[in-house]
């Protein structure tokens, strides 16, 4: 198990180690990494988890509700804790708490998720552990997130926003054509058997 985790991160210090060496020599400006990671979020994040999604059978997604619950669960549960242990108990103010908040029950699913999860479990497990906790990042903590940093637009127009997101339409709607799609095809085929 430690040699396939090593493994796995392996390819994120030599991309990270990479980025650096580019950064020190000057190969890339501020300028570049903007795009690549606008290129990552409005690309190639969302269709990567939208792939995962979509070829997961509609069987494996429903055996897995149980674990998107307890994902959403656990995340939002450890999100609103760190937020009331820095807010009261260490009396940060509300602004600072819910920032180290979020960097504490905040995991790197979709980004570190991606290189890791498929080779510790089976890519369908992974592609639905990286939707879920995409959709409980983008739908659930982060608008509590802006609603405490910000007081400009209401909670409702920054939930609206948070649905035009790319990673949030590519999971959304993976997880509904792989629930919706697949019913009718293996509806089709259970009539053709028939």
């Amino acid at each position: 198990m430690l040699s396939t985790l090593i493994f796995a991160l392996i390819p994120i210090f030599v991309t990270i180690g990479l980025g650096y060496l580019a950064a020190r020599r000057g190969i890339f400006n501020d300028q570049d990494s903007k795009k690549f990671v606008k290129l990552v979020l409005t690309f190639m994040l969302p269709l990567h988890v939208f792939g995962g999604l979509w070829s997961t059978s509609r069987k494996i997604l429903i055996a897995n509700v149980p674990l998107m619950g307890w994902l959403m669960l656990s995340m939002t549960g450890c999100y609103l804790i760190m937020i009331l242990i820095y807010r009261f108990g260490l009396h940060n103010s509300r602004q600072l708490a819910t920032l180290r908040a979020m960097s504490v029950a905040n995991p790197s699913v979709p980004f570190i998720g991606s290189a890791v999860l498929p080779l510790l479990f089976s890519t369908s497990n992974s592609a639905i552990t990286i939707g879920i906790c995409s959709l409980t990042v983008n739908i659930i903590m982060l608008p509590i997130a802006f609603d405490a940093l910000s007081s400009d637009r209401s909670p409702w127009k920054r939930l609206a926003a948070t649905f035009k997101k790319p990673l949030v339409i590519a999971a959304v709607l993976g997880f509904f054509l792989t629930l919706y799609v697949m019913r009718n095809s293996d509806a089709k085929s259970a009539d053709q058997h028939v």
